[in-house]
């Protein structure tokens, strides 16, 4: 998946699980629950087969970035307290860690970085019953962006 797209899954996730944990929960567990649910998104999300970026190098870094950017207003622009924001920017990252560990472990090469980056995306593209395209993943940033913006509204 794309970044924008495993950024709103990400942060939509991180949200959806707080519904789910204890009213009592402190803010740590909370931060906490919001970046692993957000890291398996990602896992789930590029299980299904998917176009991918067409840029490298210094230019996908540029695009990064600026997605990084937009998304950050996007997401994290919506949310009407601190707290939701942290909750919000934890499941962007945490969307981002596997992909980020994988460029790592290509730059630095690194074993524990490599075998990390394996296990994190051992089922990429493993559902051959769908497929998702770029307007498919521009469909399911919008919904879960939408789902974001409303939830922490």
């Amino acid at each position: 998946m794309n970044a924008p797209a495993h950024y709103a899954i990400g942060a939509a996730s991180a949200l959806l699980i707080q519904k789910y944990l204890p009213a009592e929960s402190v803010p740590e567990t909370r931060i906490v629950w919001a970046l692993a649910v957000a890291i398996v998104s990602h896992v789930v999300a590029d299980a299904v087969p998917h176009a991918e970026h067409s840029l490298g190098g210094f230019y996908l870094v540029l695009e990064l970035i600026a997605w990084t950017w937009i998304m950050l207003i996007i997401l994290v622009g919506a949310s009407q307290t601190p707290f939701g924001a942290v909750i919000i920017l934890a499941g962007m990252a945490g969307a981002a860690i596997p992909d980020g560990l994988g460029m790592l472990s290509r730059v630095v090469g690194w074993p524990i970085l490599v075998w990390t980056d394996y296990k994190l995306h051992f089922y990429h593209g493993k559902l051959p019953f769908l497929y998702a395209n770029l307007w498919v993943q521009l469909v399911i940033t919008a919904l879960c962006s939408y789902y974001v913006r409303t939830r922490s509204a």
